[in-house]
């Protein structure tokens, strides 16, 4: 079902034109017709631009389109007590079946036995609708006096059962003429459900007190109106309501900014719930932190995320416990992508992402940095933008904002080394830091290194300029990136344009920065660096491993367009080596780099991610100085570890299983984990891949 979400969330399949369906859009049309695509397509083809993208409430039910209708042509020949069944159930907002029998005058063998149970569900009591498209086309072919009467019988049954509230809601909708003594009950039936964060409800029955209401009543009633239309991500809504009651305050102002792209609207003075508050105040927090300290920023969303309920998409009323609104669970989904993009951890980031973008108006968050991260993860990810990302951008509100625009460069950063296109993308790369890039790579969105680009570029002038700015702005009294993200990008510059003399000690350095950073692809990164470095000096054997390591860093991480080629050493084309297939090895390297778009993938050495994370390094490098280093590691890890231990990292840094080890050393499975997690703590790594790196990096 997502992948033709995805694929349907750029263009009709009429072919006629193409509009922009924002992701979750296209998800609830797609959940609406039960995944029929030519329905779909027909719905896109009459809703406006505002509800395509997401600004305006979509209309309940849905328009009922000649392919819903195809799909149930014997619905035009249903018998009266059928179809007054159906459209009870398809106006009624509580799903309890006595009270649709009830109000329809019907009884229970109606629904298990009659027509109208092959298109209700019951159970427990409950009823739903078996395919939605039933209830738009039962509620088309319905003419205002049958939805009336619908309406009259519902209030009366929900007065009678002690559901006064309800009652109200149903009584408003039978009343012909506009009513100022429902209008005050109708504010505050809204202003309930907004504080359950039921923002669509609210959205409605506050519209439906705006038509009944006169003077100050309904003024009260546009305003919640704005607000609740705010806090479910429909700007226009939003605007149009707050306008329309005179409203110049904080939902307003938040709704412009959003509109605007403003990455601080202000929604600290628009939310009222404990429950958007306390995700607010974790999301913003843990924004404010991430550059620096990614475990603190974590632990500031394990706060609130096991007590944050799903942004409801229930029909009913008041049968859920409070909920976060969409908007605000949009921004805290985003930096909870955000946070796991900054642990090296891509693959959790993108599902995080990828779900909020189908459920939530992820485009408003924080001025679009969802925006960013979707187009960054995909690039990194897989090569290219997919058809949802497309989407995403091409529906955000903020698409002008300056963090977008900075991004949209360091996306063709990426594209260009991916590429092979070296100069380009260091230029990219200068760009985007001029026009607020600076702010998102202390936001650590992944991008390859500038210095290391300019170096391998024949850039000598340029790469030391930019290592010359780094150690300024490291030295500096206000530095504008994080200290830790400026300490990483001079360490790997410093490796980059190290003398033979010093490389060593500069690499040990940038794998020390690299650690404290915290991320998985950050620290595969910088083995990729220093494995470049010792390319051009020659010593092809010392940076095989570390390109290893590296490969095998990026693959844990996810980042699988960015595992790099097995690329000689200048000095190695020059000395003519070749490849198994005849010409230089260097050669052979840029016609590989100039074939693949997304390098990386089984690149150099034919193999897959998956063998990348599995390394038998003992027998890939038997016999070579790496292995003897390796070898040597494996010695003084002795004064750390017990014997024990130190057979189980010995085994476990050759790639095998735990219960690989287990059998090999004739114990359970439970004492190999046992004494693994000693190994983690006492040599201070938290995966098999790292402490493979740190058995391998110095050989």
């Amino acid at each position: 079902m997502a992948s033709a979400i995805s694929a349907r969330t750029e263009e009709s399949t009429t072919g006629t034109q193409r509009r922009t369906v924002a992701p979750h859009v296209s998800a609830a049309l797609s959940d609406k017709v039960e995944g029929d695509p030519e329905a779909r397509a027909e719905l896109e083809n009459i809703l406006n631009t505002e509800h395509l993208t997401g600004a305006a409430l979509l209309p309940d039910p849905l328009p009922a389109v000649p392919a819903a209708r195809a799909a149930y042509p014997g619905l035009t020949h249903l018998d009266e007590d059928t179809r007054r069944i159906l459209l009870t159930a398809a106006v009624a907002v509580v799903d309890r079946a006595e009270v649709l029998l009830a109000a329809a005058g019907a009884d229970i063998d109606d629904l298990v036995s009659g027509p109208a149970g092959d298109h209700l569900h019951l159970v427990g009591g409950r009823f739903s609708f078996r395919d939605q498209r039933v209830r738009q086309i039962v509620h088309d072919d319905a003419d205002l006096a049958a939805r009336t009467a619908v309406h009259v019988g519902l209030a009366k049954v929900l007065r009678g059962s002690g559901r006064a509230e309800v009652a109200l809601w149903h009584t408003a909708l039978s009343t012909m003429e506009g009513d100022a003594l429902l209008a005050d009950g109708l504010v505050e039936l809204a202003e309930r459900h907004l504080a359950c964060g039921d923002t669509d409800r609210a959205h409605e029955v506050a519209r439906e007190a705006v038509s009944q209401g006169t003077g100050e009543t309904q003024r009260r009633a546009g305003a919640v109106a704005g607000r609740a239309a705010l806090l479910g991500g429909h700007v226009h809504d939003a605007v149009s309501f707050a306008r329309q009651a005179g409203d110049v305050g904080p939902a307003l102002t938040a709704a412009l900014a959003l509109r605007d792209g403003d990455p601080d609207p202000g929604l600290a003075d628009v939310v009222e719930s404990e429950h958007d508050r306390a995700a607010l105040r974790a999301a913003v927090g843990a924004l404010a932190v991430v550059h620096g300290d990614v475990e603190k920023s974590a632990a500031i969303l394990a706060e609130v995320l096991p007590d944050v309920a799903p942004a409801r998409r229930s029909s009913c009323w008041f049968e859920a416990p409070g909920c976060v609104t969409p908007l605000v669970e949009a921004h805290l989904r985003v930096v909870q992508a955000l946070v796991a993009m900054r642990s090296g951890d891509l693959d959790r980031a993108a599902a995080v992402l990828g779900d909020a973008a189908r459920r939530l108006p992820v485009a408003l968050a924080f001025g679009g940095l969802g925006v960013a991260l979707a187009r960054r993860l995909d690039l990194i990810r897989t090569g290219g933008v997919s058809a949802m990302t497309r989407a995403l951008e091409a529906s955000s509100a903020g698409a002008a904002a300056g963090i977008v625009r900075a991004a949209q460069l360091g996306d063709k950063a990426v594209e260009a080394a991916q590429a092979g296109r070296d100069v380009q993308a260091a230029t990219f790369l200068s760009l985007a830091a001029e026009r607020g890039g600076a702010e998102l790579r202390a936001w650590w969105l992944p991008t390859p290194d500038p210095a290391e680009l300019f170096v391998r570029a024949g850039q000598q002038r340029a790469a030391r300029r930019h290592l010359a700015q780094l150690r300024a702005a490291v030295l500096g009294p206000a530095p504008r990136v994080a200290g830790l993200r400026l300490k990483l990008d001079l360490a790997r510059a410093e490796v980059a344009l190290a003398d033979p003399s010093v490389l060593q000690r500069a690499a040990e350095r940038a794998v020390e920065v690299s650690q404290a950073v915290g991320s998985t692809f950050e620290r595969g990164l910088t083995e990729v660096v220093i494995a470049r470095a010792l390319e051009r000096h020659g010593r092809d054997a010392e940076a095989a491993a570390h390109l290893l390591a590296g490969r095998a860093l990026f693959a844990e991480s996810g980042a699988l367009a960015f595992l790099p080629e097995r690329r000689p050493s200048p000095g190695a084309a020059r000395r003519g080596e070749t490849t198994a297939g005849g010409g230089t090895a260097e050669n052979a390297a840029r016609k590989g780099a100039a074939g693949n778009g997304a390098p990386g993938h089984g690149a150099g050495d034919g193999g897959t991610p998956e063998n990348v994370t599995r390394l038998d390094f003992e027998r890939q490098e038997r016999g070579t100085r790496v292995a003897e280093g390796v070898h040597d590691r494996f010695a003084r890890w002795g004064e750390l570890l017990t014997e024990r231990e130190l057979d189980v990292a010995r085994l476990v840094a050759q790639g095998r299983t735990n219960r690989q080890v287990a059998e090999r050393l004739y114990v359970s499975v439970r004492t190999v984990e046992v004494h693994l997690g000693r190994v983690f703590r006492k040599l201070g790594v938290r995966s098999r891949t790292e402490l493979a790196v740190l058995a391998y990096r110095t050989a």
